[in-house]
C-alpha cells in the first residue's frame, strides 16, 4: 500500500474472483510426503481453499544455487566481486564486514527453467534470497514441492482488510500560512523551513552539508522532474527504472504524483519556496508501486528495486510505501515479510534503510506495514509543526515486542512540490513525506561520516531524538534532531596541506573543511628521512566564517629551518575528549630554499586547491607594510569579485573564494584570474572552477 495516497488516485480492479460452483470442491493434496513437509501450515490452508485452476502466488525457495563443490563456491564469489561497482565496492568495503556473499550469487538458471516447466510462471528472481516468485496453480505447486531442487514454498495469503480512504486534503496548494519564522540562515528555505528547521536541518546544511557524494534510492510510484525545483537534481539523478513496467503495460495512465512530491521532500532545491535535507545527493529513482491495484507482486518489484540500488552503490533506500493487506500482525515480527527480510540483508551490506510506518492509525489495525517491522530499518513516524504526533501515524510495537516507529518527523501539513504544475506548491499529510525527510538526515551523516554503518547512523537518530529517555511505541524515540545526531562523534577534514618556502622560513598552509567538535590542528615536524616527529605547535580550530564559506584557511611558519635541509610535516585533527575521531592525518615534504623571495616586497603563492569545486585558498605574504588589493576576474578580463582592499602588515595571509562574484551569486565552472598587488609587486594566477 502507499504510505501516502497520491492527490490524484485512480482506483482500478485488476482482477476479481467469484464464487466457485456449487459442484465443485477444493483440491485434495496429493504431494508426497517429502513433498508436504516443503510446503508451510499457511500454503497447505490456501490450497485447501482454492479451486484446482486457480492460480496462486507463491515463494519457491530453491535449494542450492548449483554449486557442487567449495572449489566452484569461491570462483562464483571471485565473479560477483568483480561485478561490483566501484561505488557498491566502496560502501561494502567501508560499512560491511564482507565485500561479497552467498546473496551475490546468481540463482540457478537451470532451476528458474524446471519450475517454468512445471506450469509456473515466474515473476521475479531473487539473489539475495534464493527463491523465485511463481504464479503458479495449487495442483502445480504439489508436484513441484516434490523437485529435489525446491527447499520449501511458502505463500502469501490474502487476508486484506479494507484500505484507508485516500486523503483528499493534499490538493490545496497553500504558499503562505505563517509557518516561516526569523532565525537566520544560510539558505533561504521558505515555507519549508518549518519542516527543515523542526528537525535541526538549517545547522548542518549553514556547516557545508548538502548530501554531497551520498547516492540515496528512491522506492516509490513514478516520478516526474519538471518542476523547477527539480532544475539542479535532474543532473544528479544517476538512474532510474520502473519495475513496473517490465512486467505490465499501464498504457498511457502514468502515476507520478505521490513520488514526484516525496522527492521533493529530500532533494528539491528552490530557494524562497523549498529546501530538501538532501538537496546536493545523488538519486536513483525506482518504480516499484502501483496505484491502479494493491497485490502481492508489488513486493516482488520492492525486492527487486532493492537488488539493483545495491548494486548500483546505493547509501541510502527511502520507501515510502508498505505492505500490510495481505499481512498479519503477527507477521510483523522483522522475519515474516520478504521485504523484511530483504530490507535487514540491505542493512548488512552496508545501506541505511528508512521507511515510512504507514497511515493506519485511528484503523482497526493501526499497526506498521513491513518492511518498517524490520529491526534494521529505520522506520518513521508523523507528528504536526507543533511536534504532536498526527492520529494517522500508525503505532508499535512488533508483534515481538521491539519498540517502533524508531524516530518522528513532520508529516502533516508538509511543503511539497504540486506534481501538477511546474512552479506551484502545496502541503500534503502523510508518513510518506515523513521518512523522505529522515533519509535526508541519514544522508547528511552519511557525508559527514561516511564510514558510519546503518546501524550506527540508526543509534545516533534514536539515542539523540526528542524522547530518547523514554521511547514508546506511539512516537519511538521522538523527533530526529539532526544536529545532536551529527555531534555524536569528531570530525576533521584537512583540505590540502601545504609547505613553501619564505623569506621567514617553510609556509605551511592547509584549508579545512568539516569541523565538528574539533579542537585544533597539531603540526609535527621530522627531519627528512630519518628524524622522528616532533610537537612544533598546535593550532587551536577558528570559529570565524560565513558568507557560505564552508572551508576555513590555516597558516603557520616554521622559522626554525635551515637552507638545502628536507624536512616533512604531519598535521594532524584533535577532537574533544570523548568523542571517538574520524580524521586522518596528512602530510608533506620540503627541502628548504628560499631564494631571492626576501629581497621581494610580497610573495604570491600558488591557490590550492586548484581545479576546485566549492573553494580555494589565496595565499600571500607581505615583508613590509602595503596597501594590499586581490581581484578575481572572469575570462573575459571583468571584474568577478574584490576580495581585499586594504593596508595590510608585515605576516602572512590567507583568503578563501567560495566562487561567487560580489553580489554573493554563484558564478558557472570555468577559467578565472587572481591579482595581487601590494604597493610595488604586481602577481597574478589562474583558478579552474569545476562545480
Amino acid at each position: 500500500m502507499k504510505i501516502c495516497w497520491p492527490i490524484l488516485a485512480v482506483l482500478l480492479t485488476s482482477h476479481a474472483l467469484g464464487s466457485p460452483p456449487p459442484d465443485q470442491r477444493p483440491l485434495r493434496q496429493t504431494a508426497s510426503p517429502e513433498g508436504e513437509r516443503k510446503i508451510s501450515d499457511r500454503l497447505q490452508n490456501e490450497i485447501a481453499s482454492r479451486l484446482p485452476g486457480e492460480s496462486m502466488k507463491v515463494w519457491v525457495y530453491l535449494a542450492d544455487k548449483g554449486i557442487q563443490d567449495e572449489g566452484e563456491i569461491g570462483a562464483a564469489l571471485d565473479a560477483a566481486e568483480d561485478r561490483l561497482m566501484p561505488r557498491a565496492r566502496r560502501r561494502l568495503t567501508t560499512r560491511s564486514d564482507r565485500l561479497t556473499g552467498w546473496e551475490d550469487i546468481p540463482v540457478h538458471a537451470p532451476y528458474v527453467a524446471r519450475i517454468v516447466e512445471s506450469g509456473g510462471r515466474v515473476l521475479q528472481v531473487s539473489r539475495w534470497i534464493n527463491a523465485a516468485s511463481v504464479s503458479i496453480a495449487p495442483a502445480d505447486i504439489l508436484q513441484l514441492a516434490d523437485q529435489s531442487f525446491v527447499l520449501k514454498i511458502e505463500a502469501v495469503t490474502s487476508l486484506r482488510r479494507p484500505s484507508p480512504v485516500p486523503s483528499q486534503q493534499q490538493g490545496q496548494a497553500e504558499t503562505g500560512l505563517g509557518l516561516r519564522t526569523v532565525r537566520a540562515t544560510q539558505l533561504d528555505y521558505g515555507p519549508s523551513y518549518i519542516q527543515m528547521n523542526q528537525l535541526r536541518v538549517p545547522e548542518l546544511h549553514d556547516l557545508g552539508l548538502s548530501g554531497h557524494g551520498v547516492l540515496v534510492a528512491l522506492f516509490d510510484t513514478g516520478f516526474k522532474l519538471d518542476h523547477v525545483a527539480f532544475d539542479s537534481l535532474r543532473t544528479r539523478v544517476v538512474g532510474e527504472r520502473d519495475f513496473i513496467q517490465d512486467e505490465f503495460e499501464i498504457g498511457e495512465i502514468e502515476f507520478h504524483e505521490h513520488g514526484t512530491q516525496v522527492l521533493s521532500t529530500i532533494g528539491g532545491y528552490a530557494p524562497g519556496q523549498l529546501i530538501g535535507p538532501a538537496y546536493g545527493a545523488h538519486y536513483l529513482l525506482a518504480n516499484t508501486e502501483s496505484v491502479p491495484f494493491e497485490v502481492e507482486i508489488e513486493e516482488d518489484w520492492w525486492l527487486a528495486a532493492m537488488e539493483w540500488a545495491d548494486s548500483l552503490g546505493a547509501d541510502v533506500i527511502s520507501s515510502s510505501v508498505g505492505y500490510s493487506d495481505w499481512y498479519t500482525y503477527s507477521d510483523m515480527d522483522g522475519e515474516t515479510a520478504v521485504v523484511t527480510r530483504a530490507a535487514a540483508m540491505a542493512a548488512r551490506r552496508g545501506i541505511v534503510v528508512v521507511n515510512a510506518m504507514g497511515n493506519l492509525g485511528g484503523f482497526p489495525y493501526e499497526k506498521m506495514g513491513a518492511p518498517a517491522d524490520a529491526e534494521e530499518v529505520v522506520s518513521v513516524g508523523a507528528v504536526d509543526a507543533a511536534g504532536r504526533r498526527t492520529a494517522f501515524s500508525s503505532i508499535g510495537p512488533t508483534f515481538d515486542g521491539r519498540i517502533k516507529p524508531d524516530v518522528m518527523a513532520m508529516g502533516q501539513d508538509v511543503y511539497t512540490v504540486d506534481p501538477l504544475s511546474m512552479d506551484d506548491y502545496l502541503r500534503s499529510d502523510g508518513t510518506s513525506f515523513s521518512a523522505p525527510l529522515v533519509a535526508g538526515v541519514a544522508a547528511l551523516l552519511l557525508e559527514a561520516y561516511p564510514h558510519w554503518t546503518p546501524d550506527r547512523v540508526q543509534r545516533a537518530l534514536r539515542s539523540t531524538a526528542t524522547q530518547a529517555a523514554a521511547p514508546d511505541t506511539l512516537n519511538g524515540y521522538g523527533i530526529v534532531h539532526a544536529l545532536n545526531a551529527l555531534l555524536t562523534e569528531s570530525r576533521g577534514t584537512v583540505l590540502d596541506l601545504t609547505a613553501e618556502s619564505s623569506p621567514s622560513g617553510v609556509f605551511l598552509s592547509w584549508t579545512a573543511g568539516l569541523e565538528i567538535n574539533l579542537l585544533s590542528y597539531r603540526i609535527e615536524r621530522r627531519n627528512y628521512p630519518d628524524g622522528s616527529f616532533e610537537l612544533l605547535s598546535s593550532i587551536p580550530v577558528t570559529r570565524t566564517g560565513g558568507n557560505n564559506e564552508n572551508s576555513k584557511s590555516y597558516v603557520f611558519t616554521d622559522t626554525a629551518v635551515q637552507t638545502g635541509s628536507s624536512y616533512e610535516y604531519r598535521l594532524q585533527p584533535v577532537g574533544r575528549e570523548g568523542f571517538p575521531l574520524s580524521a586522518e592525518p596528512v602530510a608533506t615534504r620540503i627541502t628548504y630554499d628560499p631564494g631571492d623571495a626576501a629581497v621581494l616586497e610580497a610573495t604570491l603563492y600558488a591557490n590550492a586547491t586548484n581545479p576546485f569545486a566549492t573553494s580555494t585558498q589565496l595565499r600571500y605574504e607581505l615583508t613590509e607594510s602595503s596597501r594590499v588589493t586581490l581581484t578575481i576576474y572572469n575570462l573575459l578580463g571583468r571584474k568577478v569579485r574584490v576580495l581585499i582592499d586594504a593596508d595590510q602588515a608585515p605576516g602572512r595571509y590567507s583568503k578563501l573564494w567560495n566562487g561567487t562574484d560580489g553580489a554573493g551569486r554563484t558564478v558557472p565552472s570555468g577559467v578565472y584570474f587572481y591579482r595581487l598587488k601590494a604597493g610595488a609587486f604586481e602577481e597574478g594566477g589562474k583558478l579552474l572552477l569545476l562545480r
